[in-house]
């Protein structure tokens, strides 16, 4: 059998003093034990000193908690809100807002260079907004509560500091799971319809200025596929610029949205992506926190793909299959959807090489 690893609990393990050396994606510090091995400390920030208690020992990294830190990061500060460390919601509230853009920035150069083996420029683009109150989406899973980190308890909220003052009112209000203050007729004068039903992006103050940039990527030209379109939100912006738009979206819930949402060169497929042929023109993707799956992967026989990621770590991954099968990278983005928290949107742009 192989080695699982086992939590540790507070007796059976003493402190240890530590230094930091970087944050990684999920927001940990990295530091090294001394006998080598990685230790990740939820909570620290790097060049920080920490006396650090381990909370999980596995054959080769440990997970650790901040027991007190002893030479704190010029801009460590204490969480604004009350409910910091015990709500699930944030976690990252404990750097300065710049800081946290900055560490973003740190965490994805890594990612990059450690799983798609290329350097970013070290002053790649994070576009962001406003550090509180930009939440118009959220789940509750409680009247009024959000979950407690790592636990099913329900902690009663009386006011976050992320949501929009909408969302706050309707906190205590309602049954629902999810809510959802529709902004949409905000997007850059056009009415997009969704309600709390489906997937929408949460950030509206934001989200303009990933359709902007978008749009600006894909130009224009005949054919344009949508994979993962939701309601058609970029659809809805790219309509005029191409021919024939091929919407696809598993969710058959988006379709009365999407109708809504498109014109009349625009089809929409509630349909699984892996299940259509084969993609070619422009590719807009959106894919779930995985990634492109390898039958997708392999579906793509396009001249430029526009790739929109959850997740830094598959996009690296993701870009360098893209590489290997004879694209480029012509760019690539940050979007901080999600400020108090170490989740970094991106969107990637890829041509077909040359040779």
């Amino acid at each position: 059998m192989g080695f699982k690893g086992k939590r540790l609990g507070q007796s059976s393990v003493g402190k240890k003093t530590l230094k930091i050396e970087k944050c990684v994606q999920g927001g940990a510090g990295l530091a090294r034990l001394p006998n080598g091995s990685v230790c990740f400390v939820e909570g620290a920030l790097p060049g920080e000193l920490a006396e650090i208690k381990i909370t999980e020992q596995k054959k080769d990294f440990a997970k650790a908690s901040v027991v007190k830190i002893l030479e704190p990061h010029s801009k460590r500060r204490n969480p604004p809100c009350p409910y910091y460390g015990k709500c699930g919601g944030c976690n990252a509230q404990y750097a300065q807002f710049d800081l946290q853009i900055e560490l973003l920035r740190q965490i994805v150069l890594d990612l990059f260079s450690r799983i798609a083996k290329i350097n970013l420029p070290p002053n790649f683009e994070i576009h962001y907004g406003s550090e509180w109150g930009y939440r118009f989406r959220a789940q509750v899973f409680a009247p009024g509560g959000f979950q407690m980190r790592g636990s099913n308890i329900v902690i009663p909220i009386e006011k976050c500091m992320v949501l929009s003052d909408k969302l706050n009112e309707k906190l205590k209000a309602t049954e629902k799971t999810y809510l959802f203050d529709n902004q949409s007729e905000k997007f850059l004068g056009k009415y997009i319809h969704a309600n709390e039903s489906v997937f929408f992006q949460s950030n509206l103050e934001l989200l303009p200025k990933l359709i902007e940039e978008a749009c600006k990527a894909a130009g224009e030209g005949k054919l344009l596929f949508d994979v993962f379109c939701g309601v058609g939100l970029f659809s809805a912006f790219l309509q005029d610029k191409f021919e024939r738009v091929i919407a696809i979206e598993q969710n058959p819930l988006c379709k009365k949205f999407a109708e809504k949402n498109l014109g009349k060169n625009c089809e929409f497929y509630a349909t699984n992506a892996e299940e259509w042929n084969d993609f070619g023109g422009c590719v807009l993707i959106d894919p779930p926190r995985a990634g492109l799956t390898n039958k997708l992967f392999n579906k793509l026989k396009c001249d430029k793909i526009i790739y929109v990621s959850c997740s830094p770590a598959t996009l690296a991954r993701d870009t360098r299959k893209l590489l290997d099968a004879g694209y480029e990278l012509a760019s690539v983005q940050g979007f901080a959807f999600y400020p108090q928290t170490f989740h970094l949107e991106m969107m990637a742009v890829f041509i077909q090489g040359s040779s």
